[in-house]
Formats: structure tokens, C-alpha cells, sequence
């Protein structure tokens, strides 16, 4: 009783060590928000006092930067790279679930191997296929990138899920005269929503927060995303970190609010995916 009474307190206090590790970054990047440069140098864990909204008002009234142009700009690009992904990737990740032949095996292995390469590796040849159809320095061209390069995630996660639900349901509704892809629609894909949310929230973060293709994909021209906006804006020298944080704030904020509304999905699906078959 004593040792296991031990066991539970040791846990307890690395459990809340830990909260604290990963919980003071984002302590930091908050109150910092709030606070004057002098403040922050002064005494950056300290609290907000007083308490300024400053440099929020900087960086969304700055006509050098165009926060708000730039995130409008970011959350089209997520938004529709996402949608894509959902939309194909679970089509196709149902087609693979549901068939287990050489030519779908095949497919999968496929996919695998798109998983295991990076994108620098392929970043050159996509711009000189982009080039050609007059995609290169376009939104079209980074979303069909951002799909392309997403749909071997979802859609074995997709596929994943799909063998856990009952072959029954499509034998029931063709019997009812249900072509394949009123099956898909009007049953399948409604009970996706727990894989969804997962590819939801994994495709928004990693097309929110890639760098490299939208400046490679973009050029300096056409618009820049959230990442090479707060690249181009801070510069090497910059001291004003009172800004620096602002716009990590900013920037940070959308994929919370989704992460916030899509959770339950979101850990429900991965339980799924990990506890079933």
C-alpha cells in the first residue's frame, strides 16, 4: 500500500513537472504579448503591468507587414489545401479500405513511399512541372502541391478507419439499389467524421506552418503566407520583441481555435485508429 501510494505521488510530480516544461514557452509567448519592449528585457517572465495592447494595434496597423491581408490570405490557402485533402483522401482512403487486391496493394506501397520523401527533396521538380502549365508562382499551384502532398496521409488514415466499420452497411444499402458512390456519400463518409477531424488538424497545422513551399512557390510577388510574412517583416536585427511576440500570438491563434473546436473528434479518432482491429 505504501510503495503504491509512493508509485502515485512520483507520478504525480513528474506529471506536473512536465505540464511546466511544456507550459512555460507558452506562458512566455502570451504575457509577453501584453507588455512594453522594456518590460520584456527587464523582466520577461514577470506579468503584463500595466497591461498594453500596443503591440497588437503595430502589427495589424503596420502598412509595411499586412497582417490581415497576409492571414486572410494563409486561412484560403489551409482552408482549401484542407478540404482537398479530406474530400480525395477519403475517397480514395474508402476505395482502399474496402479492396485488398494486388493493384490496391500496390497503391498503398505507393503512397508509403510518398510519405517517406521530403519535400525539399521534390521541391525543384514541382516547380519545373508547375512552370510549364502556369501554375509556379500561384495559389492554384501551392494548394495542388499542399494536396498532393497531404493525400498519402490522409488517405491511410482514412483507409484505416474505413476497415472498422461494418462491410454490412454497404452490402445493406446496395441491396436497397445504392450505387458505390451513394454509398460513400450517404453512409461511409458521415461516420469519417472522427478521421476527419484528425486530418483536419494535422493537414491545417503543417500547411499554416510550412515555410519553405509557399516562398519557394509563391516568390516574393504573388503574396506571402503567415510564415514568410513574419520572416520578411522581423528581419535579422529586429529588437522590438514586444512585435516579435504579436505576431507569434497572431499567427498561432487560428489553429487554436480550430484545434479547440475539433478536439473531441480529434482524440476520438485517434483512439479509434489505435484501440480497434
Amino acid at each position: 500500500m505504501v510503495t503504491s501510494t509512493r508509485t502515485g505521488v512520483r507520478r504525480y510530480a513528474v506529471a506536473i513537472l512536465v505540464t511546466a516544461a511544456y507550459s512555460l514557452p507558452l506562458y512566455l509567448a502570451i504575457v509577453n504579448v501584453f507588455k512594453k519592449n522594456t518590460q520584456i528585457t527587464s523582466d520577461p517572465m514577470g506579468l503584463p503591468a500595466p497591461f498594453t495592447l500596443g503591440n497588437l494595434v503595430s502589427v495589424f496597423t503596420s502598412p509595411d507587414d499586412d497582417l490581415v491581408g497576409t492571414l486572410v490570405r494563409t486561412l484560403v490557402i489551409t482552408a482549401v489545401s484542407m478540404v482537398g485533402v479530406v474530400l480525395l483522401g477519403s475517397m480514395l482512403g474508402y476505395y482502399l479500405g474496402r479492396h485488398q487486391g494486388p493493384i490496391q496493394r500496390l497503391m498503398t506501397m505507393t503512397l508509403l513511399l510518398g510519405l517517406a520523401i521530403p519535400f525539399q527533396v521534390i521541391l525543384i521538380p514541382v516547380t519545373q512541372v508547375l512552370k510549364p502549365l502556369h501554375l509556379l508562382n500561384t495559389y492554384a499551384g501551392l494548394v495542388i502541391f499542399n494536396v498532393g502532398y497531404y493525400i498519402p496521409f490522409a488517405v491511410l488514415v482514412f483507409s484505416r478507419f474505413v476497415r472498422e466499420i461494418p462491410r454490412e452497411l454497404d452490402e445493406a444499402a446496395a441491396l436497397d439499389g445504392a450505387g458505390p458512390v451513394r454509398v460513400f456519400t450517404r453512409i461511409i463518409f458521415p461516420l469519417m467524421h472522427p478521421a476527419m477531424a484528425s486530418v483536419a488538424i494535422f493537414v491545417s497545422v503543417w500547411v499554416w506552418n510550412d515555410f519553405v513551399n509557399p516562398l519557394i512557390l509563391l516568390g516574393p510577388e504573388t503574396g506571402t503566407t503567415i510564415m514568410t510574412g513574419i520572416y520578411r517583416s522581423l528581419g535579422q536585427f529586429n529588437s522590438d520583441f514586444g512585435t516579435t511576440f504579436a505576431f507569434m500570438f497572431v499567427a498561432s491563434l487560428p489553429l487554436l481555435i480550430l484545434f479547440l473546436a475539433l478536439q473531441k473528434r480529434f482524440v476520438s479518432g485517434l483512439a479509434s485508429g489505435a484501440t480497434k482491429g
